[in-house]
């Protein structure tokens, strides 16, 4: 007996521009959004953005930089994801990212945990973000990660200054993140 053949859809972002509700495009695969996430996440997500916003503006940097949230990055035709945040330093010629951001962030929460710890993880290491934030609400912890040049990811200290972008340097406030 001839087993089936199984067939996979292919979706592209022309097809991702026409869907209804919260979606990611993961290499052609649709990945349903998780519903919108609990108090804490929003807060900590909001106060990372005032945060880097803050230090962005102040700072003697590059001013294209800015900290932006749950904006869409097009990776490729066929993936397209939603981090929670992201500091970009060039300004899209579209409604969305295309080129890789300076540093993404991604909060975990149970629904998110291994896709964020893994599969995104993966997915930004090989497409060039230099800078991933992990931030554990559970935990009250922050892991930040920075692109070597063997294009993987090394543990650096969250705690001390970090140069993003030409002048741009950020840091990261704990205690306020999760006052």
């Amino acid at each position: 007996m001839a087993s089936a053949v199984t067939y996979i859809p292919h979706y592209t972002r022309a097809d991702y521009l026409n869907w209804e509700g919260d979606w990611e495009l993961w290499d052609g695969i649709p990945v349903s959004m998780s519903p919108s996430p609990n108090f804490f996440h929003q807060s900590i997500g909001a106060n990372l953005l005032v945060q880097f916003s803050n230090q962005l503006n102040l700072a003697p940097c590059d001013k294209r930089c800015q900290a932006v949230y749950e904006l869409d990055w097009q990776v490729a035709d066929s993936t397209i994801v939603r981090p929670d945040l992201m500091v970009v330093c060039e300004r899209p010629e579209n409604q969305w990212i295309e080129e890789p951001p300076a540093m993404i962030v991604e909060i975990l929460s149970p629904s998110t945990r291994e896709k964020d710890l893994v599969s995104k993880r993966e997915l930004y290491a090989a497409n060039g973000v230099t800078f991933y934030l992990i931030v554990d609400p559970e935990n009250k912890s922050v892991v930040l990660l920075q692109l070597d040049e063997e294009g993987t990811y090394r543990e650096v200290s969250p705690d001390q200054p970090f140069t993003i972008h030409s002048n741009c340097s950020l840091q990261i406030s704990q205690e306020e993140l999760f006052g």
